[in-house]
């Protein structure tokens, strides 16, 4: 498997998980989706914005997007929107991985945040997006059992995989 391939077919399961994550807290009780559980954000609808608000901002950084938009410190959430907005921003950040070139992902790229500042490759900052989703897709499901929300998804990567490889 090559590097392309590799970041090309994350880029496509962080889409396919963000979706089925939404797909199903659509289906929730907005009370509790708005409701406060213990965490590292206040809820499930707070990791869901977080989610978003870091894709927006690796978009702006990696390719430049200008319509990207700050979701930092957002309160009074609309679950409508914030799923939209994940699902809008995953499906640009696959559409732009699909047209990068195996040159460009190795590239490194400098960015300077107020956490961090590195240059590392471009695959490199990508494989980080994408594990920041798993990981907080993660917290969610376990705010989701606290809530007993119940028909939880499977948003696992090999799920993903073996349902591409069955296709």
């Amino acid at each position: 498997m090559n590097l392309k391939k590799m970041i090309t077919d994350y880029s496509a399961y962080n889409l396919s998980a963000n979706r089925q994550l939404v797909n199903w807290l659509s289906n929730q009780p907005e009370e509790k989706l708005q409701k406060e559980v213990p965490s590292s954000f206040k809820g499930v609808l707070p990791t869901l914005n977080h989610i978003w608000a870091i894709e927006e901002m690796w978009c702006a950084h990696l390719f430049k997007n200008q319509d990207a938009v700050n979701r930092y410190g957002m309160r009074d959430l609309n679950s409508q929107e914030v799923f939209e907005g994940v699902l809008h921003r995953s499906a640009v950040i696959a559409e732009k991985v699909n047209q990068l070139s195996d040159e460009a992902l190795i590239q490194n790229s400098y960015i300077k945040t107020p956490w961090f500042e590195t240059n590392i490759s471009i695959a490199e900052y990508l494989q980080h997006l994408f594990n920041h989703g798993t990981y907080h897709r993660g917290q969610i499901i376990s705010m989701a059992h606290q809530l007993g929300f119940t028909e939880i998804p499977s948003t696992d990567f090999l799920f993903f995989s073996l349902t591409i490889a069955n296709q």
